[in-house]
């Protein structure tokens, strides 16, 4: 049986409340579009008629002052988004997938953010799309052989599962489910300078972070983001203005368009100041061998935030130097780098391919929204070229509307606190971190690949395979570290542990036979950093192995 065909639904033929029908904007379809669209109660009601099924919705509209949210219901389910700004008539603009029922159906365009005009609906017959895996190569050609392992993990579960992550209240989800978040996503603000100055202190620090990550077989996955306060000009006003907010466009009179503009000038000098001391807890990251999702300057298209608030052209230069300083300057190489859009992917704000690894999308909107509008917007321009993420929702996704709408969100993270995660229903909690298709910490593999190093043998001649020596674990579990040694050509090698002091806690003499042959390596009873240095009779290397 073949497809429905397109349903096209004229806006003026609806119930009209607190609206008007005009004819004065050229381009438009039927007998006139709708306007008047500015108070909180205008709303338009569209009936449908139309076969069950899932269905594109799409928009007729007209948007000349600016980019306008939008917030529609279909039945009983709601969605949200954002409508381009438009020069001159009429354009159209997808609003994502929905299932129709037979016979009538009912669709309510609400004000959003109101002054935008509709032309008509539009339904086309559709089905869920797997999203296309991306390349597992990161925009970081010198990151480290965990942070590309826990990559190509990501990239291997896109499309047919969806990894669990929480901001903040990881431990509330363990204590109601009895299933641990896989991603825990922690913030750096209390680490700005202009709030350190204040005397404030994080709640949980990047030590207590690292912990996190590193309990139990240490396969904990991290996600940090940054609420930069301003590096200076805070308002510092009661009520609302207050040092804390400092953060928030309306908070601080920071002009990074004119910073950007002085390099020599001070202020750019703070940028730079405040960006090395986030380098200081990001490296404490790298020491311990946990990568993470890095998440900085986020939300800036919706330009509530200071990084935001002068356009789309200061925000990527600032991108870039943030990029810059922290991989090249300091070396950090354990970021995969996550680009962070409101619920609408515009592509005019992203900071190009090669600066960033990961796509995010942060939505809050209606408990019943399927969110497949939301996800089409990144799509439509992402799909295959990055992952794209849920990374901050006000409600937790159904896992039923993932499979049902294809939206395979690479992870997702609720928002912390009363007003988000807390206020989930129980049974919604339980239902998703048991689904089938949601990864939890204990669903975990593990994800960093095993350290490698090939030594030449002085048998080995042009064309023979090197000496293979493996470090199988890392972090290692318990106080051993095993290793795995494959050798081509038999003879004597020598291993020696010390710990991150330089203190012997072992040498070790292996003959080895012509085969793979494993060994346990004691280490110290303190956690931290070892050493095994490997070595044959003319060369030496050595593996670093974290004990949590």
């Amino acid at each position: 049986m073949s497809a429905p065909g397109p349903i096209k639904v004229e806006a003026e033929l609806g119930e009209l409340t607190g609206v008007q029908v005009a004819s004065t904007n050229p381009g438009f379809s039927g007998t006139g579009y709708v306007t008047g669209l500015d108070n909180a109660t205008d709303k338009v009601v569209l009936t449908v008629s139309a076969p069950a099924g899932l269905y594109e919705l799409a928009i007729g509209y007209a948007s000349p002052y600016g980019d306008k949210g939008i917030d529609f219901q279909v039945n009983d389910e709601r969605g949200s988004g954002t409508l381009k700004q438009t020069s001159a008539g009429f354009t159209t603009a997808g609003l994502g997938k929905f299932l129709l029922n037979e016979g009538t159906n009912t669709i309510t365009i609400y004000r959003g953010w109101g002054y935008f005009d509709i032309d008509y609906l539009l339904l086309t017959s559709t089905a869920a799309v797997l999203p296309v895996k991306p390349s597992k190569t990161l925009v970081d050609a010198q990151a480290t052989l965990s942070t590309k392992g826990l990559f190509s993990y990501l990239v291997d579960q896109y499309g047919s599962k969806v990894i669990s992550g929480q901001q903040d209240d990881v431990e509330y989800i363990l204590e109601k489910t009895g299933k641990e978040p896989a991603i825990g996503s922690f913030d750096l603000i209390e680490y700005s300078p202009s709030r350190v100055q204040f005397g404030s202190k994080p709640q949980r620090n990047s030590e207590d972070i690292i912990k996190w990550a590193k309990k139990g077989d240490g396969r904990g996955i991290i996600s940090l983001m940054w609420h930069w306060n301003a590096p200076t000009d805070l308002i510092n006003q009661a009520p609302d203005k207050l040092w804390w907010r400092g953060f928030y466009t309306d908070a601080t009179t920071f002009d990074i368009a004119a910073v950007l503009a002085d390099k020599q000038g001070e202020r750019y000098q703070l940028i730079l100041h405040d960006i090395d001391a986030i380098a200081l807890q990001l490296k404490k990251f790298q020491a311990a061998d946990v990568p993470v999702l890095w998440r900085p300057l986020h939300e800036a298209s919706g330009g509530w935030f200071w990084w935001g608030a002068k356009g789309a052209g200061p925000l990527k230069e600032l991108w870039r130097i943030l990029y810059d300083r922290l991989t090249n300057y300091h070396q950090l190489h354990n970021l995969i780098w996550v680009y962070t859009a409101t619920d609408t992917f515009k592509a005019d704000w992203y900071p190009g391919d090669q600066y960033v690894d990961i796509v995010g999308m942060d939505i809050y909107t209606d408990p019943t929204a399927n969110m497949s509008g939301n996800w089409s917007s990144a799509q439509s321009q992402l799909n295959g070229k990055k992952l794209v993420t849920l990374s901050e929702t006000g409600n937790l996704p159904n896992p039923d509307k993932i499979r049902g709408f294809g939206t395979w969100w690479s992870w997702f993270a609720v928002w912390t606190g009363t007003d988000y995660i807390k206020k989930q229903p129980l049974d919604l909690l339980k239902v998703v971190f048991t689904d089938k298709d949601v990864i939890t910490r204990d669903e975990l593999p593990d994800w960093r690949p095993p350290l490698t190093l090939a030594i030449e043998e002085p048998a080995a001649g042009k064309g023979n395979t090197p000496l293979v020596v493996t470090l199988l674990g890392n972090p290692a579990l318990g106080d051993k570290a095993d290793i795995s040694v494959r050798s081509a050509g038999g003879g004597r090698l020598k291993v020696i542990v010390t710990d991150a002091k330089g203190n012997q806690l072992l040498t070790k003499e292996i003959e080895r036979a012509t085969d793979v042959e494993a060994y346990s390596l004691p280490l110290g009873k303190a956690t931290g950093v070892y050493f095994i240095r490997v070595s044959t009779q003319n060369e030496s290397q050595t593996l670093k192995v974290v004990k949590p």
